[in-house]
């Protein structure tokens, strides 16, 4: 379509009905602008994200990559796809290279020099749900949700290497420019700026309020602009009807000329509304006009030429969907001359006329930084350490051998004690993520590999038996409660699938279940209450109950706790209760609990964060929190009255402890596994 055609169908917007649908009576005319029409589809499905790099667009949705050619902007033509790229979500294309955001699947790097045949370069496991992307030089900038933002080493894109995290606070997207990091920042409504000239120690340098959760930002000039949702700071109660429900909507404006001190200059707001899942929203500056994204809300063209009083020029809400009862939410978005091409998530990457208002950003001058020489750390008298090349996400006792799921390195078998040494290594079909031994029986959560069951034949022998696949999702954690006839799997971002272990050759699952929420990490429990109930934590639904062994199959009990215990925390089971992890200290939860954490004791000891995972070993408790890198010991003889035994502070992101011989063993992530003799 030419240019001259896109004003013509700019003029019969004033009938869009003829171009879709209509906007429903939350977006009149004349608040928020004339309304863009869609003039083509790219017919690829649902989408959720876009880019632009000359001639060519990108799209991402449903684990594809799409090619097309945008010599003619408003008629994109479809080259190349790539398949098998799980769960994605953002995308970003440097040099040749896609960079590609998978949430529980990692990033995703892909060759695209040739356009027409995309090519998976390598998986790459990051250290949480890998949101957003950004690069700067040979930095790629993760945002990784409540872990905050991973910094990667992609000088050879091949192989990327894992640098440091930054703990910005739950990251939702990230933008860098010469050696600063800006994240927008999702529960605690921040823009959060970093130093990030020396790519292995980052640090925060200032930390700025939103009105409403923060997600995406750009940066032009000495200004960051940042889009916002759902509530703004004005809601005290998450109830409709409440002052601030749904009002977090909007675009904000910050003079960034000072990263340690910024400035508020203004903020506009779109329509309020509130709905869970689709909890994202993106913005693009070009010349006097920023484009964002806001979900349900669509997208909106405001008019910034006058930074301190922004309006609104033009929007496009997407199409109505049914079946979901809502307006198809933007994803991501990406700008052509004279059209913006929009990322439906439910469903399909769509051209949207802008004559006059759209154009491709000019890229900004950068000054990347540079990566220092990597240096071997220093030995730390508290703790020995076995550092594999994957992340540790797990570890289990066969005798006194560890077995150690080491991420992309596979599983590895190591002899911890009187020395360190490594004795076997076994490659895995995606990211060893977790690692149980029940008997003779090893079960491994490989990722995108599903869950391997092995036979142990010795000290460092191992041959595998059997393999469950989760139709096209990852498993990243197993649980093998005694007797073993059962396996509870974190499927995915939130599926937890019961499965039928006791033919090692072949599994079946005996239960697939969902519920509001994501299985962040470890969210299944250890062991089962009076022998038969296992319980899992969704961060939203909070703790449900399975009864493995009152029937023929396991089932739901149709029991849950009622108030949430959150993701960061978790469920240590004893015979007939549990103990919750909670900031405050652990609480006592039993079946059919009913009162709220407020209304229950808790145990606890003055000034110090319980937060986390947790793991009871007689009367000590150990509970390590991923995001934070902190790890507690704590005599818990008198339930009543808690005694620390030590703490950590890591730079890992330390995953369950397991006891053994005294010790506490914690896989600490990319800091590796690390053997803590805290009595001594």
């Amino acid at each position: 379509m030419t240019l001259r055609a896109l004003e013509i169908a700019g003029l019969l917007a004033l009938l869009p009905a003829a171009f879709g649908g209509t906007m429903d009576s939350g977006h009149p005319e004349e608040r928020f602008g004339r309304q863009l029409p869609i003039v083509k589809s790219l017919g690829v499905g649902p989408s959720m994200d876009a880019a632009v790099v000359g001639d060519t667009l990108y799209a991402i949705g449903r684990g594809k990559l799409h090619v097309a050619d945008i010599t003619e902007p408003a008629s994109p033509r479809l080259v190349g796809t790539l398949t098998g790229l799980g769960n994605t979500r953002q995308i970003e294309v440097s040099r040749g290279v896609a960079y590609i955001t998978a949430r529980a699947d990692g990033l995703f790097v892909v060759d695209v020099a040739e356009r027409e045949r995309p090519k998976l370069l390598c998986h790459y496991d990051t250290v949480e749900l890998a949101t957003g992307i950004a690069l700067s030089g040979d930095v790629a900038f993760v945002a990784c949700r409540n872990f905050g933002v991973e910094l990667v080493d992609v000088t050879d894109p091949r192989r990327p290497r894992h640098l440091s995290t930054v703990r910005t606070g739950e990251a939702q997207s990230v933008v860098a420019r010469d050696g600063i990091l800006y994240a927008g920042v999702w529960g605690s409504r921040e823009l959060v700026i970093c130093d990030a000239s020396n790519p292995r120690k980052p640090t925060v340098i200032s930390k700025t309020p939103l009105d409403g959760y923060g997600d995406g930002l750009c940066v032009r000039g000495r200004y960051c602009y940042v889009a916002t949702g759902h509530h703004s700071r004005a809601c005290r109660r998450r109830q409709e009807g409440a002052p601030g429900y749904g009002g977090g909507h909007g675009l904000e404006i910050f003079d960034i000329a000072e990263p340690a001190a910024p400035r508020f200059v203004s903020r506009i707001k779109m329509p309020p509304f509130y709905a869970i899942g689709m909890d994202m929203w993106d913005v693009v500056v070009t010349g006097p006009r920023a484009f964002v994204a806001d979900t349900h809300n669509g997208l909106f063209v405001v008019d910034i030429a006058d930074l301190r009083k922004p309006r609104f020029l033009a929007h496009r809400q997407l199409g109505w969907v049914a079946r979901r009862k809502r307006h198809s939410p933007v994803g991501g978005i990406a700008l052509g001359n004279g059209v913006v091409y929009v990322a439906g998530a439910w469903c399909d990457l769509h051209v949207v006329a802008a004559p006059g208002l759209a154009c491709p950003p000019e890229p900004e001058p950068d000054r990347p930084p540079r990566i220092p020489p990597a240096r071997e750390p220093a030995p730390d008298p508290r703790f020995r350490v076995y550092r594999p090349d994957g992340q540790v996400y797990g570890v289990a006792f066969a005798g006194d051998t560890a077995l150690v799921a080491a991420g992309a390195a596979g599983l590895h078998a190591v002899r911890l004690w009187p020395k360190i040494e490594k004795l076997a290594a076994w490659p895995t079909e995606g990211f060893a993520m977790d690692v149980k031994v029940l008997g003779d029986r090893v079960y491994v959560a490989e990722g995108k590999g599903g869950l391997s069951i092995w036979r142990r034949d010795g000290e460092a022998a191992l041959a595998p038996l059997g393999r469950y696949r989760a139709r096209g999702r990852s498993v990243r954690q197993v649980v093998v409660p005694p007797p073993g006839r059962y396996a509870l799997l974190a499927v995915g971002s939130s599926r937890l699938h019961i499965v039928d272990v006791a033919d090692a050759a072949r599994p079946t699952r005996a239960l697939d279940d969902a519920r509001p929420g994501i299985l962040y990490n470890h969210q299944i429990a250890e062991g089962l209450l009076e022998g038969r109930f296992a319980c899992c934590n969704w961060h939203v639904t909070s703790a449900h109950w399975y009864d493995l062994y009152g029937g023929p199959k396991p089932v739901f009990t149709g029991e849950r706790y009622p108030f949430r215990i959150g993701s960061r925390n978790g469920i240590a089971l004893r015979e007939h209760d549990g103990l919750v992890t909670h900031p405050r200290g652990y609480f006592v939860l039993r079946r059919g609990e009913t009162r709220s954490p407020d209304e229950l004791p808790h145990y606890g000891i003055p000034g110090l964060d319980l937060g986390g995972k947790p793991s009871l070993y007689g009367t000590t408790l150990y509970v390590s929190d991923r995001s934070t890198g902190s790890v507690s010991a704590l005599d818990v003889s008198e339930l009543t009255k808690p005694k620390l035994l030590g703490r950590l502070e890591l730079e890992g992101n330390p995953c369950p402890v397991v006891a053994h011989k005294g010790a506490a063993i914690i896989p600490a992530g990319y800091q590796g596994l690390l053997v803590w003799d805290h009595h001594r």
